[in-house]
């Protein structure tokens, strides 16, 4: 009996030590998270990771459960760190985004687009500058964008 009991003594505290029986919480992330694994032990580090960066956009990330506190950092390579301890209940992160960028109705508008220059006439070298982008051409199309040699109808 004492070895039994000895055995299971030791099988508990190598559970234990591995992890096994420890309850394990989910980690709901909605908006573009990654995570490094789906479930998490209470008291247990989480990291979160939001990579996916617009330009002139301002994001705010919450958690959903009022007991958790999150702390948010910024990385280069990575993007935006989202950490916590993890509780004895799931959790469920989001992000919220907002486009920051404004329209100037006090400013000057674009100039208008100027008119092609005619292109010059042949002057016996079969050099032509094509009346559509510009490029001076040798041959019956421009070689920039298709246009016909004018003269050619």
């Amino acid at each position: 009996m004492k070895k039994i009991l000895l055995v299971l003594l030791e099988v508990l505290a190598i559970m234990s030590l591995l992890g096994c029986g420890t309850q394990k919480y989910v980690v709901n992330a909605t908006g573009g998270y990654e995570l490094d694994k789906k479930s998490y032990a209470a008291g247990e580090e989480v990291k979160a990771y939001f990579k996916y960066i617009a330009t002139d956009t301002d994001y705010t990330f919450y958690c959903e459960n009022e007991d958790v506190t999150i702390k948010t950092s910024y990385d280069n390579s990575i993007g935006y760190v989202i950490t916590f301890t993890m509780p004895d209940h799931d959790v469920t992160l989001g992000v919220k985004s907002r486009n920051t960028m404004t329209i100037d109705f006090e400013a000057d508008p674009a100039p208008p687009a100027a008119e092609p220059e005619p292109a010059p006439a042949d002057n016996g070298s079969g050099i032509w500058k094509c009346p559509e982008c510009g490029k001076m051409n040798a041959m019956l199309y421009c070689a920039e964008c298709g246009s016909k040699k004018p003269g050619l109808d």
